[in-house]
């Protein structure tokens, strides 16, 4: 889900809703002038969060009761990061001035972005009871409410937010993405259809619309909203891991290998990428490759039956038999009816010559997924 980041930054002694244009400026060695800290703090043109701060903090110093400053200093740490001090100023704007919705507001999304879900939903709630006209108020609450499974209420603020503002994209986009994963796949089409066509640069919305799209079989738009989502954000992990891995379905494993690449340079914080990346490398033969990946997926994830599976081929296809046995055993006794884990222990038991232990674990896998062996048949191994 997304949140909408107003700045909900206050021009002079009025809130306004305008989205400010933030250039960068060299800082300066001095402390602006109380003229300058006005404009800074308060001003609505070309000021940099940086300048903000720094006119807001001046402000402060002179009047630490400026209920307006320390709303507007408070949006800036959060945008810049600092969620905690976010809410520490935003706490003594709402004490000053409780009218202030946009205060309440930024605190909800501070809160949010804490992972405070209660809290954030009870500002959202006074912001909106102090301007229920809001849409963004609305689609923020819904995300925090999707946050906590209560689909029912988040979709009443969702429906709220676009009857407020029909040209709502990113409400559209949420309440899509709450459709389809609660399995309401066409309805949820024609949200991110919507979201689409009323802001065409958005790449999650391609992103999510595509996993419709692959999950109804309809392979060829998939990948053509992927690939779209990529380009619109060459940055988003998530779409190039998808991508990736219907890549991998359809065994174009250069392609997979190029997409988990993206994927991982993008946020290298995934553990199952590394797995899926250490699984494309041993079936193109890149052995040491495919080690290194599952040892770092292993480092995040230890002991994950998956990715000892996955390192359990790439022992396999070193020649690595107690290794690779050993690597399959753990997996199984995480978890027993692992149909690849069988398989490959089969194999390698066979190579060191037991036939009948090798006979058992095929058969065992082969009761659980009759076709395993088809699915090992790209892996380069027997």
């Amino acid at each position: 889900m997304e949140h909408n980041r107003k700045p909900g930054i206050w021009a002079g002694m009025g809130a306004i809703s305008l989205v400010v244009t933030l250039l960068t400026f060299p800082a300066l060695a001095q402390s602006p002038s109380a003229a300058q800290a006005r404009q800074w703090c308060f001003g609505t043109g070309k000021v940099s969060d940086d300048q903000r701060m720094d006119g807001c903090t001046a402000i402060l110093k002179a009047n630490p009761s400026n209920a307006a400053a320390l709303a507007n200093r408070g949006e800036i740490y959060r945008r810049k990061g600092d969620p905690e001090r976010a809410v520490a100023d935003l706490n003594r704007a709402v004490d000053l001035d409780p009218n202030d919705a946009s205060a309440w507001y930024n605190r909800g999304i501070a809160y949010d972005d804490l992972g405070d879900r209660d809290h954030a939903i009870a500002d959202y709630t006074r912001a909106i009871r102090l301007e229920p006209g809001d849409a963004l108020y609305h689609n923020n609450r819904g995300n925090s409410l999707i946050a906590k499974n209560d689909y029912a209420h988040a979709m009443v603020d969702y429906d709220r937010a676009i009857k407020l503002d029909p040209k709502f994209a990113l409400a559209y986009f949420n309440r899509g993405t709450a459709l389809r994963e609660h399995q309401e796949a066409e309805r949820a089409l024609a949200d991110l259809d919507m979201s689409i066509k009323l802001d065409p640069t958005y790449g999650p919305a391609y992103g999510n619309r595509a996993r419709i799209f692959r999950d109804k079989g309809d392979r060829a738009r998939a990948l053509a909203d992927f690939a779209r989502s990529i380009e619109l954000n060459p940055s988003n992990d998530r779409d190039a891991y998808a991508r990736a891995n219907m890549y991998f379905d359809d065994h174009d494993y250069a392609r997979a290998l190029a997409d988990y690449d993206r994927s991982i340079k993008a946020n290298a914080s995934y553990s199952g990428v590394f797995n899926a990346r250490c699984m494309t490398h041993a079936i193109l033969g890149h052995l040491p490759e495919a080690l290194a990946d599952c040892e770092q997926a292993l480092k995040m994830r230890p002991n994950d039956p998956y990715t000892l599976d996955s390192r359990g081929l790439v022992h396999l296809k070193f020649g690595n038999l107690d290794a690779a046995i050993a690597d399959y055993d753990a997996a199984l006794g995480a978890k027993p009816e692992l149909d690849s884990a069988l398989y490959g222990r089969g194999l390698a038991k066979r190579k060191k010559g037991d036939a009948d232990g090798a006979e058992r674990d095929v058969a065992a896998a082969k009761a659980i997924n009759a076709g395993i062996a088809d699915t090992f048949a790209p892996y380069g191994v027997q």
